[in-house]
């Protein structure tokens, strides 16, 4: 079950921040720039003391693509270096949920245990994707008091605080949280603007500052850092084929591009819908008007509007051939309600953050 931990070299970045005016942005890692979106979490990274006196179990929540895995990693092989030799297991929450089903079916729950309790660190990353999983979450909370009273370093990730995520139990959640949080937030502009620009000098692709500025402010606030890579692949490949240095026009293609790849299908959407929803898309786009299935193919034309190019009556045909107005209104409705729903609210984020989410790594 023990896994090895990968050391993290250290960047130089490749202009000052600090000369711009602005608050430097720290290379931490070379999958992770520290900016002053992540200032906590860099003090955090790189302090020398024991996570078991920071606040034992540490975990780090933030949505996908932030780097809160790297961090994680960079972490557990810190702590480990305060261990002669030490034993250190990492696994995703997802294969915790796996090997528990397989330890309870072949009756060998000792077994399972054993170097989950007595590892000198362990990394549970991904906790949220046990939401649906009741009994491994349980086994879970009980491996993380276990290891809490023997003074053992534990670190998770999540995309969100766990008790904001549906399905969640409360003994779990209460395992979790009263050690350290970090919220790992994505880069900010200027953070931003320092990835493209060592992205950039790894491709060996000459990019002005002004080129550098305009492609960081042009792309979406939310997008994951592993994407910010695409973008600079994009203006290599359309250096290439103008055989030309890149230009503004360069720049506007890549961030045209960026758009349409953020752009879910209506029938991205409405799978997604169906999910949160344990319905099928079949449901949503039939014609029954149970109020779960109402609500829910509501919520997903809702998006569609909120995330899409896609009109009101693309929708709607989607939807069983529904006309415009039908859109209008379910859009409409859905507005309102999220104001004094927070359950619709929460459905809301948590479809987008899968949306988002998909084909990156968090």
């Amino acid at each position: 079950m023990a896994t090895s931990v990968h050391n993290f070299a250290l960047l130089t970045p490749p202009t000052s921040a600090k000369s711009r005016g602005l608050a430097p942005v720290r290379p931490l890692l070379t999958q992770f720039f520290a900016g002053p979106e992540n200032r906590l979490v860099d003090f955090v990274c790189c302090g020398e003391e024991s996570i078991a006196k920071r606040g034992n179990p540490l975990l780090l929540v933030g949505p996908s693509g932030s780097g809160k895995t790297a961090l994680a990693t960079h972490l557990s092989m810190k702590e480990a270096a305060h261990h002669e030799r030490p034993k250190v297991v990492r696994l995703t929450a997802i294969d915790f949920a796996r090997r528990y089903a397989e330890a309870v079916d072949s009756d060998d729950l000792e077994h399972f245990r054993q170097p989950l309790n007595n590892a000198d660190v362990l990394l549970i990353d991904d906790v949220h994707l046990i939401a649906d999983k009741g009994p491994a979450q349980e086994e879970l909370a009980a491996r993380l008091a276990f290891r809490t009273d023997q003074n053992r370093v534990t670190l998770l990730t999540c995309r969100r605080v766990p008790t904001e995520i549906r399905g969640f139990r409360t003994i779990l959640s209460s395992r979790m949280l009263p050690g350290l949080m970090l919220a790992v937030a994505l880069p900010g502009v200027e953070t931003r603007r320092q990835i493209l620009q060592q992205l950039a000098l790894d491709a060996e692709l000459t990019l002005p500052d002004d080129l550098i500025d305009l492609l960081a402010a042009g792309l979406p606030a939310d997008i994951p850092t592993p994407r910010l890579a695409a973008a600079i692949t994009h203006i290599r490949v359309w250096s290439r084929n103008a055989e030309a240095a890149p230009d503004v026009f360069a720049i506007q293609s890549a961030l045209d591009a960026t758009v349409v790849e953020n752009e879910p299908s209506i029938s991205e959407i409405a799978q997604a819908v169906a999910r949160r929803f344990r319905l099928k898309t079949t449901d949503l786009k039939g014609p029954t008007r149970k109020q779960q299935v109402v609500r829910a193919r509501a919520l997903a034309m809702y998006l569609g509007r909120k995330l899409t190019e896609r009109s009101l009556q693309q929708i709607g045909d989607y939807f069983g051939g529904r006309d415009h107005t039908t859109v209008l209104h379910a859009c409409r409705k859905t507005e309102s309600l999220l104001v004094d729903t927070p359950d619709l609210a929460r459905a809301v984020d948590d479809v987008t953050e899968t949306l988002r989410a998909s084909g990156t790594s968090a």
